[in-house]
């Protein structure tokens, strides 16, 4: 009849069947990709980069003032980078040039970077010869007590509290104060100041006579 409902129209299959198509068409462009991504002679992904499995390599080279370094892979593939942080070793942690060690390493935005560092078979490294050099400047200071330029001072003094003298010339009978040789040496200081000051005073002009 004519009031009745009709049958549904077939617009509906159609758009069914388009959204397949398309499905179906990015899909088969997704694999695509990955199998040219895979098979690019640009793509040196070696077996062990993604999986965190133990590797062996040798160390490239390792910076002992900055404590950092970088691994060469024996199965091929990146540059693994390594920090001081991560080396299985006791006291000051480093690397030898081109010494074997067995690593773990995950992957960074920055790269490839080890996670555990160790020798052949889980043991420590062996590290590098060198050391980097440290600038300490040692502070002289006098001790009142015993006299002597140490690193100490009287209140800490090992020899225990000793007679008031002269630290210049260790006689008990006057201070430093008074010492005949300081009062020397302050006299020949004086007339040398006294020497160049007159060296150093411009002549008198002469005026002549009329």
């Amino acid at each position: 009849s004519q009031g009745g409902v009709g049958p549904t129209p077939p617009k509906k299959k159609q758009n069914k069947n388009k959204n397949c198509k398309l499905k179906c068409n990015i899909k088969q462009q997704t694999t695509s990709r990955s199998a040219r991504n895979s098979t690019s002679p640009g793509n040196t992904t070696a077996p062990g980069e993604e999986c965190g499995c133990v590797r062996l390599g040798k160390c490239k080279w390792f910076n002992v003032a900055k404590g950092w370094g970088f691994l060469t892979p024996n199965d091929g593939g990146q540059e693994v980078f390594v920090h001081q942080s991560v080396i299985q070793m006791s006291g000051f942690r480093s690397l030898g040039e081109q010494e074997e060690v067995e690593f773990e390493c995950q992957r960074t935005a920055r790269g490839l970077e080890a996670t555990r560092v160790s020798g052949r078979q889980g043991d420590d490294c062996h590290g590098s010869t060198y050391r980097p050099r440290i600038n300490k400047k040692t502070r002289r200071m006098r001790c009142y007590n015993c006299g002597e330029f140490a690193n100490h001072i009287a209140s800490e003094c090992a020899i225990g509290p000793q007679p008031k003298r002269c630290h210049r010339c260790r006689s008990e009978d006057h201070l430093h104060a008074d010492c005949p040789q300081r009062n020397t040496t302050v006299t020949r200081t004086s007339r040398r100041s006294k020497s160049v000051a007159n060296d150093q005073q411009p002549e008198a002009a002469v005026e002549p006579t009329p």
